[in-house]
């Protein structure tokens, strides 16, 4: 990628340490402003030179559905994250060890595909519910010689820990972090809170590695007011089951790579429970006979995904274009969706004269699980409708992002919905077929907008 993408799906919000030494930019970024002060920054140099580094973002986000849908209107959602990485070899002279705290704050309207009938077409901010949260707080150690590194404590495998990209969050409506099969399917919660959980990292090369943990799947924390906060939620008794991915890869940078890439193979295992999609503990038709959900437990799912700087107009400089894919196959158990795709493409400084500019254009596409979707039908039936529930949802995002200052992003995009899904509504209608929504994002990473330092962390 290029040195930075402004970007909150590393486990600590902000992005890796910057990449491009081997590489330049043909033009300095025309910025509108600036929010660099000394004071601050100098403050910020201090705290690092004692091993305290400050982390965080503030995502604003307007969105509107003028045609399709549900109905039509606006809503507005905000996204922030406050936390603090401490080197404890500089605090405490322990080699290799860090101490990461992030907390993170959700707030809005968007929830649930109220307008669009899309629960999954717009899930950047989604969250679990309204809430101050905590994201993460774990001790990072690295071990011989910077091949080994032990992550523990309270974390989220979902946000961008596994089968993630620095891309997906650079796309305002339905991605964010990870590809969002991987969120729907699994007990996980969402990538906005944490539990307890462990993450072993191995890098046999500069470019390869292989990783995988454990964490308590703990669904409670999908309920208001269990945040991740000490107290209930730091109990073990809540736990209903075991997330369990691995992933291998091969990854660069533009330090040892003219043209980028990263390639990975994962595969989760979730050993919880969860209710069949269709039937009741009789094993006949949950939505036509009523009763209780029958009980199964255990999922499995297989991930690929691959991204690659394929031409840039100057060999040695940042800019470029990026293909990228992502696909999530469910290898047992029946979640919501059966196969999972995304694809699109990545524009990193379209324009000489705005060389930290981009372009982007994604689509996803889920093809639901067989019983899902005869559960769907068989809710239309009761309902009285003839209609039949669409065995694949799809959308495509197109957008533009402007950088307008050092850590400023300004994103409009425009987003098209084919048959979406209405999961989050009591009663189903027939015959919706499209959506539409457009808006605008503003992405404040506050390391680069505030001038502040960043501790490195090593996530593949």
């Amino acid at each position: 990628m290029p040195a930075y993408v402004p970007s909150i799906n590393t486990p600590g919000g902000v992005p890796s340490a910057p990449s491009a030494n081997s590489a330049h930019s043909t033009a300095p970024q025309p910025y509108l402003f600036s929010m660099h002060t000394q004071p601050v920054m100098s403050a910020g140099k201090y705290l690092s030179k004692n091993g305290i580094y400050i982390t965080g973002w503030n995502v604003s986000e307007y969105s509107g559905v003028p045609a399709g849908g549900i109905k039509h209107g606006s809503f507005f959602n905000n996204f922030a994250g406050i936390g603090l990485d401490l080197d404890m070899q500089r605090i405490a002279h322990i080699p290799g060890a860090k101490i990461h705290f992030l907390a993170d704050d959700v707030a809005g309207q968007g929830r649930a595909g109220g307008a669009t009938g899309s629960s999954w077409g717009f899930v950047s901010y989604y969250g679990n519910h309204n809430g101050f949260q905590v994201r993460e707080f774990t001790w990072d150690q690295a071990l011989f010689n910077n091949r080994l590194f032990i992550l523990a404590g309270r974390s989220m495998p979902k946000g961008g820990e596994f089968d993630g990209s620095e891309l997906y969050c650079m796309f305002p409506s339905f991605l964010c972090s990870v590809p969002t099969t991987l969120t729907v399917n699994g007990s996980m919660p969402s990538f906005v809170t944490s539990s307890w959980g462990t993450r072993f990292l191995y890098k046999p090369t500069e470019k390869t590695y292989i990783k995988t943990g454990i964490w308590e799947a703990e669904p409670w924390l999908k309920a208001r007011n269990h945040n991740s906060w000490p107290g209930p939620d730091w109990g073990f008794d809540k736990a209903e089951g075991e997330y369990i991915p691995t992933e291998a890869g091969y990854r660069t940078n533009f330090t040892n790579d003219l043209y980028p890439r990263a390639y990975d193979l994962g595969f989760v295992y979730d050993t919880a429970s969860y209710s069949d999609p269709l039937y009741n503990n009789h094993g006949q038709s949950r939505p036509l006979y009523g009763g209780t959900a029958m009980n199964r437990r255990g999922r499995t799912q297989l991930y690929l995904q691959a991204q690659q700087m394929i031409w840039k107009p100057d060999e040695h400089g940042t800019r470029g274009l990026i293909l990228f894919g992502a696909a999530n196959l469910m290898t047992s158990g029946n979640a919501a969706i059966k196969d999972g795709f995304v694809a699109g493409l990545f524009d990193w400084g379209p324009f000489a004269s705005r060389p930290r500019d981009y372009f982007g254009l994604v689509g996803q596409s889920f093809i639901w699980d067989h019983r899902f979707v005869e559960g769907m039908n068989d809710t239309l039936t009761a309902h009285g409708h003839h209609a039949r529930w669409a065995k694949q949802e799809t959308m495509v995002e197109v957008n533009y992002g402007l950088n307008i200052a050092p850590g400023v992003m300004c994103t409009p995009y425009f987003e098209y919905i084919w048959n979406p899904d209405q999961l989050g509504r009591k009663t189903i209608l027939p015959n919706l077929n499209t959506a539409v929504q457009a808006g605008i994002m503003i992405n404040v990473q506050f390391s680069p907008a505030f001038g502040l330092p960043t501790l490195h962390r090593t996530r593949n």
